[in-house]
């Protein structure tokens, strides 16, 4: 019987519990690209967890004290709040919702729920150094087994903050209509943190920060991918707008140049033609070039340059 597992198929990860409290089938999967889930958490800021994860630990606190119901549906809905903010958290729903459930609620189990954000700024921490020390191809070797091989004793790190592997709870079955793989059933989040980058080391799968909105994605096929296709807010992905914006501006530039050098070579001639002096032209190609730079900067409008060009 399991509430929660996750595996890996093709170039996407995949999630799948039992809402109804260990039943053992799954009513609920989602699909996410490869290494979403952990790039994601990476990238949250503790107060998303800390807040409800605290206004779950006063249910729990006041339900230990009291014994009134209505204060484990209080801790209830704050684990479900934050089970909407990622993936990972529906677990910690699953696994107090089937707590709750079989009324199995002891008091040590609150003080394991107040330790658990400080736990997961630790794990975000040690995890996110991981990625910059081993998986970042720009800041390390491409091959990521050598970047372990050179930074850990067996599963031990040499520097203490970057993650440690432990034994996690894996089985293995099928993953797909026709293919079988490793499945996860977590007990923590830890394992699931943990489940993500072994598969990344043992596929030697490196990252790269897109060009465009900065974030790290899995190179999954050309090694020279600059852009990232990552779910964004705006439902657009950076792999398919970012080349169009780059040519847009390198387009711009050129017509900026065009039209300061025209402007350069027609001062330039007013010098032999006797209309201005050689310090004229070099206090006004001066201002021209600093002009120039406003407008590659998007400090001014092409056409005010063009403006300024055409009346200095």
């Amino acid at each position: 019987m399991w509430i929660y597992k996750m595996y890996f198929l093709e170039d996407g990860e995949f999630f799948e519990y039992d809402t109804f409290g260990g039943h053992g089938s799954a009513s609920t999967q989602i699909a996410l690209p490869y290494l979403e889930s952990l790039l994601s958490f990476l990238e949250m800021d503790h107060a998303e967890w800390e807040s409800l994860i605290q206004q779950a630990c006063e249910g729990l606190e006041k339900f230990l004290t009291t014994k009134d119901a209505a204060y484990t549906d209080q801790m209830m809905q704050a684990l479900g709040e934050l089970g909407e903010k990622h993936v990972y958290f529906k677990l910690l729903y699953m696994q107090w919702f089937w707590h709750k459930a079989r009324e199995n609620i002891e008091p040590g189990m609150a003080e394991e729920l107040r330790q658990l954000p400080e736990q997961l700024s630790l794990y975000q921490k040690q995890a996110q150094k991981f990625v910059e020390n081993i998986l970042d191809i720009d800041q390390v070797d491409r091959d990521v087994q050598k970047n372990v091989r050179a930074n850990y004793v067996f599963d031990q790190p040499h520097d203490a903050e970057l993650f440690c592997f432990k034994p996690i709870p894996v089985s293995f079955g099928p993953v797909g209509e026709d293919t079988c793989g490793s499945i996860l059933y977590p007990n923590t989040i830890r394992d699931l943190i943990d489940f993500s980058l072994r598969d990344c080391v043992a596929k030697n799968i490196p990252v790269r920060r897109c060009r465009s909105c900065g974030r790290y994605f899995p190179i999954i096929g050309r090694i020279t991918a600059e852009y990232c296709s990552r779910p964004q807010p705006s439902e657009k992905l950076c792999r398919n707008i970012a080349p169009v914006q780059k040519w847009a501006k390198n387009s711009k530039k050129d017509l900026v140049f065009s039209e300061y050098r025209r402007e350069y070579k027609r001062h330039f001639a007013w010098i032999k033609a006797g209309k201005i002096s050689e310090e004229q032209f070099a206090a006004w190609a001066k201002q021209a070039k600093a002009k120039k730079h406003e407008c590659d900067a998007e400090k001014i409008s092409l056409d005010e340059f063009k403006a300024w060009l055409k009346d200095f």
